[in-house]
This record gives C-alpha cells, sequence and structure tokens, in this order.
C-alpha cells in the first residue's frame, strides 16, 4: 500500500514499482482510507508519507496501528517524508517504523531497498508471527535460531530474544544475555533495556547512574531519557525528573505521551506556564488522533486556572483568560453530547466570565450547575467534579458546594483518594479573594513566626482566618503559635478555646497530634483554675 495525500506523487511512486514487478498495490490518500485497507488485508509493505496535509500523519496512523492491533509485525512499514528537521526527523522515527526513506528517491533505490526489506521479512517470519499472536516462548526459539543461522539478521534477532524473555518474566536470564552482549560490544539498546530490567527489580539507584551515563553517550536516545525521569520520580526527584524530560521533548517534542508526563510534572512542581503549554501542545498533537478527546481541553482549562491564581500581572491574566475562553468555545463545540463535559463547560463558564456575560456572572447560574451536578452524579466525572466543586467555593457559594461535597463524598466513598481531595477542598480558602489575601497575610506571619515572635504570629494568623477559616496550614499555624505562646504565659483561655473549637472541627488525620496536645492543655488549664 502506497499512502500519500498527493495523486501525482502516488502516481509516479507506483509507476516505479510497477516497473519493479509489484503488480498489486492500493492507494491512500488519507489516514482514514488508509486505515480502512489496513482492518481489511494484510500487505507485505506500507509506504507512508509523514505529512498527510490534514490528516493524520504517518507516526500518529503507525502508532494507532499498533496500539489497537490492525498492523501485523508481518509487515514492514516505511517511513517517506521529504522533512529534514530534526522534530520531524525524531518525530517519524519515535513509534520505531520498519524503515525510512527520504523524498526525493530513485528507481534504484527503491529497487535496492525492495529487496532488503522483502528478505528481511521472509527471514523475521517465524518471529514476527509469533509475536502476532503473543506466543512469547516460540518467540524466544525463533529469535534464537536466527541468531544461529543467519547473522546478517542477528542484531534484530537479539533485542526479539531480550523482548520475548522479558515478557515471559525471565529478567534473570535476559540479564545475563544482556551483560554477554555488552562484554563483546557497547550496544546503546542493549544498556537500555538492562537498565528496565533494573527499574522493575528496584535497582533505582544502579538504574539512575547507568541512565545519565547512557544519555551523555547517546544524547539523542530519547527512550532512555523517559525511563531516566521515570527513576528520578520514584527517588523523589521531581525537579530533576522534569528537567531530564524537558531536555528529551527538545529533542523530540511530538510525543503525547511524553508531553503529557512532562505536563504533571510541571504542574506538581508548580511550574504553572510550562505545564499550561504543555497541554496547549498535547491538544495541537492530538489533533485527528487517537488521543484527541475532552480531556486534552479540560487539562489545559485546569492549569490556566492554576496559573492565573497565582498571578499579579493583570494584562498577563487578561490575555491567559482570553486565550482560555476561546479554548472553551472549541470544547463546548466538539464535545457537546457528553454531560461531564457540559457541566465542566458551565463551570469554567462561570469563572472566566466577565462583567458583559450577565448570565453567567449570575450566581444562579453556578446554582444550576451545582443542583444539575446533584441530580447527575453517576454521569459527573470525579475530575470535572473537583473543579466544579472548586469553582463554587471560589465564587462564594459555599453551602451549594458544601451540599455537593456531602453527596459526592458518599457516591465515592469507596475512592479514599477522591474523597481526601475533597476533605482538602472544603478545608482550603472559599473565594478568590480570600485566596489572595490570606496568602499575603500568612507569608506576613510566617515570617513572624520564624522570628519566634508568637504573639505578633498567633494575631496575624487570627486576621488570615478571618479570611479564610478553612485554610489547613493557616489554621495548624495558628494553633501551633498559640502553644508556643502559652509556653511564655501569654495565652489567654479564650484564645486556647479557640483553638480547640478550630481543631476539633476537623477530623482529618493531619490535625490528630496537634489536637490532642490542645485539649490535654486545655483540661490542664481549666483544672487549674477550678482549684
Amino acid at each position: 500500500m502506497l499512502i500519500d495525500d498527493f495523486s501525482n506523487v502516488r502516481k509516479s511512486i507506483k509507476g516505479m514499482l510497477n516497473s519493479l514487478g509489484v503488480s498489486q498495490v492500493f492507494e491512500a490518500a488519507t489516514g482514514s482510507e488508509a486505515t480502512k485497507y489496513v482492518r481489511e488485508q494484510r500487505f507485505d509493505v506500507i509506504l507512508c508519507d509523514y505529512n498527510l496535509g490534514k490528516s493524520k500523519n504517518g507516526s500518529q496512523l503507525l502508532e494507532e496501528w499498533r496500539t489497537r492491533g490492525w498492523l501485523s509485525y508481518q509487515t514492514v512499514f516505511v517511513m517517506i517524508t521529504a522533512e529534514t528537521s530534526r522534530d520531524f526527523v525524531m518525530g517519524a522515527l519515535e513509534f520505531q517504523p520498519d524503515d525510512y526513506l527520504a523524498k526525493p528517491f530513485a528507481m534504484d533505490t527503491l529497487q535496492n531497498r525492495l529487496d532488503r526489506w522483502l528478505d528481511r521479512q521472509s527471514a523475521l517470519g517465524p518471529i514476527n508471527r509469533a509475536l502476532d499472536k503473543k506466543e512469547y516462548p516460540a518467540m524466544a526459539k525463533a529469535a534464537r535460531e536466527l541468531m544461529e543461522n543467519k547473522p546478517r539478521y542477528r542484531g534484530w534477532a537479539q533485542r526479539k530474544y531480550v523482548e520475548a524473555l522479558v515478557k515471559q518474566g525471565q529478567t534473570t536470564e535476559a540479564t545475563h544475555f544482556l551483560h554477554a552482549l555488552l562484554d563483546k560490544r557497547d550496544l546503546p539498546w542493549a544498556r537500555l533495556e538492562l537498565h528496565r530490567i533494573e527499574v522493575g527489580e528496584g535497582k533505582l539507584e544502579l538504574a539512575e547512574r547507568g541512565l545519565k551515563t547512557l544519555v551523555m553517550m547517546q544524547p539523542n536516545m530519547v527512550e532512555a531519557y523517559d525511563l531516566l525521569a521515570e527513576v528520578q520520580i520514584l527517588i523523589k526527584q521531581p525537579q530533576k525528573a522534569q528537567e531530564t524530560l524537558s531536555q528529551a521533548l527538545f529533542r523530540s517534542p511530538r510525543s503525547i505521551a511524553r508531553q503529557r508526563a512532562f505536563a504533571v510534572l510541571a504542574s506538581d512542581n508548580g511550574d504553572h506556564i510550562a505545564a499550561t503549554g504543555a497541554y496547549k501542545e498535547i491538544v495541537s498533537l492530538a489533533d485527528g488522533t487517537m488521543h484527541e478527546s475532552s480531556r486534552g481541553y479540560k487539562d489545559v482549562l485546569r492549569s490556566t486556572r492554576t496559573q492565573l491564581q497565582s498571578l499579579d500581572d493583570e494584562a498577563l491574566k487578561r490575555r491567559l483568560n482570553k486565550d482560555a475562553q476561546a479554548l472553551l468555545k472549541k470544547l463546548i463545540c466538539q464535545y457537546p453530547n457528553e454531560l461531564d463535559t457540559a457541566l465542566f463547560s458551565k463551570a469554567y463558564r462561570a469563572y472566566l466570565a466577565d462583567a458583559a456575560d450577565t448570565e453567567a456572572t449570575d450566581p444562579m447560574f453556578l446554582a444550576s450547575i451545582a443542583q444539575a451536578a446533584l441530580e447527575q452524579l453517576g454521569e459527573l466525572g470525579e475530575a470535572s467534579a473537583l473543579d466544579i466543586v472548586d469553582i463554587l467555593y471560589e465564587k462564594g457559594l459555599t453551602k451549594a458546594a458544601d451540599e455537593l461535597v456531602l453527596d459526592l463524598r458518599q457516591y465515592h466513598k469507596g475512592s479514599g483518594t477522591f474523597v481526601k481531595r475533597l476533605n482538602q477542598l472544603q478545608a482550603e480558602p472559599v473565594t478568590q479573594e480570600a485566596r489572595s489575601h490570606a496568602h499575603k497575610t500568612n507569608t506576613d506571619d510566617i515570617e513572624q513566626y520564624k522570628q519566634k515572635d508568637f504573639e505578633a504570629a498567633t494575631r496575624l494568623f487570627a486576621e488570615a482566618l478571618e479570611f479564610s477559616p478553612r485554610h489547613p496550614g493557616i489554621i495548624l499555624k495558628y494553633v501551633q503559635s498559640s502553644l508556643l505562646l502559652m509556653g511564655r504565659s501569654r495565652l489567654t483561655v479564650s484564645q486556647l478555646d479557640r483553638s480547640l473549637d478550630i481543631v476539633n472541627h476537623y477530623q482529618f488525620e493531619r490535625y490528630t497530634n496537634i489536637r490532642d496536645k490542645v485539649i490535654a492543655l486545655h483540661t490542664k488549664v481549666n483544672h487549674e483554675q477550678s482549684s
């Protein structure tokens, strides 16, 4: 099959193939047309142009066909492209086509390559048939035989042999085999597979050292960066993991999985500018592919909202808000039949609305969203539910948010992580104005606390609690500074009573120790006063 969006190019290459004796050539101008053919029959060779206009590109087709099991491993998939930039070349190779052919090419080049492709597929037939069926013992046996009988394809057979061993859980055998190969010759792919096994066995420090060396020796081996970032996450080094993925994206930015991993890390690390940029790139890359979904748009909007909350630059906030509103319109237009998306979109419309949008700024609009969410709990995803609750709190609809939290907590009582996040949302500042004021006051408080001026710190923390009475950090710091002030005999009974009220109101695990201390101290003071 020949896949190219230009009919004259297809005609030219088909003419070459016919002249070389290939009589049966299917043509496809778009990704959807090619996919239809692939699902109906098996091809010996597929020649696919990388750039297919507005259709999915060649890498996206290869990824989808491999992921969904539509493309047999017995088919040679060749990527054709005239692109020469690193982004496109690395993107074309990301999902490992069997070969790569640069345009323009002459007939003798095509003939040499065609002979090579067919000869290789003939030799690798038993391995690929076993791989199609996921029969890994047979695959390992066929790979062994190929290594012994056909030295020309030994390197390829070695990789498949290791893959078959790992799939069967025979990591010890795979490790010994890889070490034996590396004793004879330095093979980057073998080093990578060895480190992958080390990660699986929990030998994280060993894997990290080896992977750092590997990326220095092979700076364009993006899989090594991906694995190194995984290790750095496991050993609690998220900042380093973000930097590692940043280097990988610099070399090959067109992988959606890599962009998503980077976006999540950047968000967790508080780098909201980088996170928003990565989520936007995911939406762009996913357009028209198997990855396209409402999730991509929602991730961008969530990240933008977090970024907006941390900004003081009004001009930048207006620009981000405008971009978010444009993205929200696309989300509403493209996914009109998803109930979860409809409720999510209404909440974000209210969040992003300016004074001109009188409907969305009306408190009744948000109240109607809360009511609809209560009536459709089964259709509302956890992530969207958290967004709606958070926006209700930020817009000051505390009662409606509390009612929704109560029902969500009961409906999702089996999901500990989700319920914990709901509890955290209830404990955070309830409005954007309160969050902003609490942040400023809390910053001043912490400075007083560090200077051990506990009387001033307690007074400032008390002021902050007036603006955000549910903020867990402020609650803890108020009580802690109050207890330290008590140690200097400057705390009144009324202040101690307030501390007790605060910590008794919340039953989260993080308050247990400090609550017990306050109760004990309260009991002691009352006893001393009564006697």
